[in-house]
């Protein structure tokens, strides 16, 4: 077969599903979809197994993480590529066709990575992200890659599995791009093919500063052990540091804590000056301005 496509999934009997027919109802067919339930404790598992199809593959681990579950479907996709799909995002229904289309006309390479929509669920407000346009080193500066729309041969995804470290949870999606970009073209096409639903408890939105810590140096920990990235990128480590500060003191901004605000974007500023430039910084400062 030649698509492999991931679910990891915790607690989501209900948005799974939806996922899951989004999936289903492509017009390319040619595919494998591995559901992993990272030790969910609702209906998840009868709610999967309750769909009649012998593509859908179900696997079930403790809660470890989601890092822990891609890794799990990894290590038993079949298909040439291998694909992701949050449970809680869908595909539109032209997203395999589209990269099945884009992998010919490269001639198989690597990676390729497509692009998203995210908003409601009702689409009312629906965003286009915008790519990065010189890789690697727009990496460096913050991702605007998602696993959703990446599609990687199965024998690298194999090699460069997802850090699992519990402290770099919902971090370790960009040090998963960061060392595949430091090591393969990834071939980008501007189309939008999935979509990313927005919902209040989405991970990356519930902030807790230890926490942020803990993710920051969890990251920084992840690339300074890379042998590859010791070598050639050393320098660009600050760079990803940097970025991690400014987001803790735009969370900070946003909860009207100056003291904090101005201590993580100061020492931002430290490892990676450029940021004073960012679209970030003007952002701290009109939360911070707005009392």
């Amino acid at each position: 077969m030649f698509f492999s496509i991931i679910i990891p999934t915790y607690n989501r009997e209900n948005s799974v599903i939806r996922a899951l027919e989004s999936i289903l109802a492509q017009t390319y067919q040619d595919f494998e979809v591995l559901v992993v339930d990272d030790g969910s404790t609702d209906q998840t598992e009868q709610a999967i197994k309750a769909i009649q199809d012998s593509r859908i593959h179900f696997f079930r681990t403790e809660n470890f993480g989601v890092a822990h579950a891609r890794n799990i479907g990894i290590s038993n996709a079949k298909g040439t590529y291998v694909a992701f799909l949050d449970s809680d995002d869908l595909m539109e229904s032209f997203h395999l066709q589209t990269a099945f289309d884009f992998i010919q006309t490269k001639k198989t390479p690597e990676i390729l990575h497509l692009n998203f929509l995210w908003g409601f669920v009702d689409r009312s407000n629906a965003k286009k992200n915008r790519l990065p346009k010189h890789l690697p080193t727009d990496i460096f500066n913050g991702c605007s890659l998602h696993v959703n729309c990446v599609f990687i041969k199965n024998k690298i995804a194999r090699l460069y599995l997802f850090n699992e470290s519990r402290a770099l949870m919902f971090a370790e999606d960009w040090d998963f791009f960061i060392k595949l970009a430091i090591r393969y073209p990834i071939y980008l096409l501007d189309k939008p093919s999935t979509y990313l639903i927005d919902h209040e408890d989405r991970n990356m939105r519930n902030f807790d500063e230890v926490k942020w810590v803990q993710k920051r140096d969890a990251l920084i920990l992840s690339l300074q052990q890379d042998e590859l990235m010791r070598t050639n990128y050393e320098h660009k480590i600050p760079i990803v540091a940097a970025h991690m500060n400014s987001l803790i003191a735009l969370n900070f901004s946003l909860l009207k804590n100056r003291k904090k605000a101005l201590s993580y974007w100061s020492l931002a500023l430290k490892q990676n000056f450029p940021e004073f430039f960012t679209r970030r910084t003007a952002a701290i400062f009109k939360h911070l301005l707005a009392f």
